[in-house]
């Protein structure tokens, strides 16, 4: 009987010190050292592994910060917190980055939808199969691909187009890519200035698609003091590095599809010189 109980537990004990002293050795025989200050540098990080700063991970760029390859303030979520923060562990100043925000180059539909879209709920699927609902096929097609990817709630939809809420975005820049039509950027808060247009139609084709979409008319490049915008591809484009903000564009523009960090122009004769602007929240509000 002693020995019916005594034999298994002695097996049990032999293979369970075995199994202890191979898990020991592999340990130390596989022991990679990791850099204190890497994990410190990770610590920092908001840790959602973005892509923002161009690598995979947070751990990738916590370890190209800690071998110079990156610059400390490259994590755009992280933002003036974070920046500060690898600033004290590098024993560094770290100046952050100017903050951007998605910016959503489409107002939305202005004419009946040439069909009722029944599929999947899908801006790819949508696009590719039927250019979507809308007459306009180089717009938003409104089926929530960015608003699916965005982390931070800071996507809705207004007159079926995305609208990025600048106080909830973080430009982590996962919404960019989704976009089937590429009409969100990543915006500078300096750069106050906005088309929010991006169709390379015709003019005919915008007087028929869009009651406010770039007509190429050449307005705004006309009357712009500094010559800061040009037409590339049927659409006004801003050159930031020249533009003041003064917001001559927005008033003069024919469809109203040029803005000023919340501003459009009065409804006056384009002609004339307008008495004031009316503030108007766009595209997410006043910044």
């Amino acid at each position: 009987m002693f020995i019916e109980y005594i034999v298994p537990i002695g097996v049990f004990l032999f293979i369970g010190g075995a199994a202890g002293a191979a898990l020991t050795f592999a340990s130390r025989a596989l022991y990679v050292e990791t850099d204190e200050t890497v994990d410190k540098i990770l610590n920092c990080l908001p840790g959602i592994n973005c892509g923002a700063c161009g690598l995979s991970s947070c751990e990738a760029y916590a370890e190209a910060v800690k071998k110079g390859e990156n610059a400390p303030n490259m994590c755009k979520p992280g933002g003036l917190e974070t920046a500060q923060g690898i600033g004290e562990v590098l024993g560094i100043e770290v100046l952050p980055q100017e903050r951007e925000t998605a910016f959503v180059h489409c107002a939305g539909v202005t004419t009946e939808h040439k069909y009722i879209y029944v599929g999947t709920e899908s801006c790819v699927a949508a696009g590719r199969y039927y250019n979507g609902k809308g007459n306009c096929s180089k717009g938003c097609l409104g089926l929530g691909d960015c608003a699916s990817v965005c982390a931070y709630d800071a996507i809705s939809f207004q007159n079926n187009a995305a609208i990025i809420d600048p106080g909830k975005c973080w430009a982590c820049g996962m919404c960019v890519p989704v976009c089937p039509n590429n009409l969100i950027s990543l915006r500078k808060h300096s750069e106050r200035v906005k088309v929010i247009c991006s169709s390379p139609s015709t003019l005919k084709e915008t007087r028929e698609n869009c009651s406010h979409g770039c007509l190429g008319c050449g307005a705004c490049v006309k009357k712009c003091l500094r010559d800061a915008i040009k037409i590339e591809n049927n659409c006004a484009v801003i050159d930031y590095e020249i533009c003041k903000s003064c917001g001559v564009c927005a008033v003069i523009c024919p469809p109203k599809c040029i803005a000023v960090d919340g501003y459009k122009r009065a409804e006056a004769d384009s002609e004339k010189k307008p008495k004031e602007a009316i503030p108007v929240p766009l595209q997410g509000g006043d910044y």
